[in-house]
């Protein structure tokens, strides 16, 4: 399979994954579906990573891997409750601004600077995010830029992205340190530990009994998304990081896709156009910027 159709099932998979969360989070708080989920992804990881070469460790690997539990913990709790607060269609595009954020935090953290390129892309961002909102209008010409902030489950994401743009860094110095597959592994099961701790111990004053088993959609998640990943890291030797990340951001017009078929959300009209501008706008910062 070549790199491209790689990229692609890795964007197919994390757009059903959130399909499964979303409806799984109907029934159930968003820390105990985002804790089998993070548990479901870090089992399959470790038996593909049980199944490759033996790995080396380097000294940072245990200092990344602390730093990346909490980061992870803090992001996959902001993840869920984004999720069970707003429509797929509306939180999901707001990974966008991902890169977006990378352009202040990669300079500070690793000294890469954008090129030219990298500011088409913001615009393009902006402008899918507002073409996105596009029905605030009535509330004036920046009601669509309002509503990033007045709507809590896309307000959350945007949370989630600017995280994520510090942790993908710290991802970065993480498998230099390890090796993809087995970094994933680590951190996933890391993050699942920082989200597990805090519920054990609020279980265990209340008096209340320990979670079980994940849900089967919620364990579904986790399998989709430790696909996704396998995927991604035999993308990435093929052809250029920045590739793989592009297309891999196609998930976000699947989901609005996923959002509007099958959990019944409503405006496909104007997110849809609006996820396409956003993911266009990843494009430009990947490959450009």
């Amino acid at each position: 399979m070549n790199w491209f159709a790689l990229s692609c099932v890795t964007a197919l998979t994390q757009a059903v994954k959130d399909t499964f969360l979303k409806r799984s989070l109907a029934s159930l708080d968003a820390t105990t579906a985002m804790i089998g989920y993070c548990l479901s992804a870090s089992v399959i990881l470790w038996l593909a990573v049980a199944a490759g070469p033996p790995v080396t460790l380097v000294a940072p690997f245990w200092t990344c891997l602390a730093v990346g539990g909490v980061l992870g913990g803090v992001t996959y709790w902001l993840y869920g409750l984004a999720l069970k607060a707003g429509d797929l269609s509306l939180t999901l595009p707001m990974l966008a601004f991902t890169p977006l954020f990378l352009l202040v935090t990669s300079p500070l953290t690793l000294g890469e600077f954008p090129e030219p390129g990298g500011l088409c892309g913001i615009a393009l961002v902006v402008a899918g995010a507002y073409v996105l909102n596009l029905r605030e209008r009535k509330s004036g010409v920046l009601g669509p830029i309002k509503a990033l902030w007045t709507r809590r489950g896309p307000r959350l994401m945007l949370a989630v992205a600017a995280i994520w743009s510090i942790g993908a860094n710290l991802d970065k110095l993480g498998l230099r340190a390890s090796s993809p597959l087995f970094w994933g592994a680590a951190v996933y099961t890391a993050t699942f530990l920082a989200l597990l701790g805090p519920r054990l111990v609020k279980k265990a004053r209340a008096g209340r009994r320990l979670p079980g088993l994940p849900p089967w959609p919620v364990a579904v998640a986790g399998l989709l998304e430790a696909i996704g990943i396998v995927c991604q890291m035999h993308a990435l030797p093929l052809t250029q990081v920045s590739y793989v990340i592009a297309v891999k951001r196609l998930s976000i017009v699947f989901g609005v896709l996923l959002g509007a078929l099958v959990l019944r959300e409503p405006d496909l009209a104007h997110r849809l156009p609006g996820a396409l501008l956003m993911v266009a706008g990843v494009f430009f910062i990947a490959v450009f910027g």
